[in-house]
């Protein structure tokens, strides 16, 4: 089985050279109970064209 979250989330500085994915409130709860498992990310960055 298999559950999909796709949200837009910010990519905050914790650190030496360390980063974190902070996701939107309406999604820390739903990940939270994650806590501990390995999951996988993809991310995707889209740049301007301009």
């Amino acid at each position: 089985m298999s559950i999909v979250y796709v949200f837009e989330a910010k990519i905050i500085s914790y650190g030496r050279g360390r980063y974190i994915i902070y996701p939107p409130k309406q999604y820390q709860e739903k990940l939270r109970k994650h806590h501990g498992k390995k999951i996988k990310v993809i991310a995707i960055i889209e740049e301007d064209a301009s």
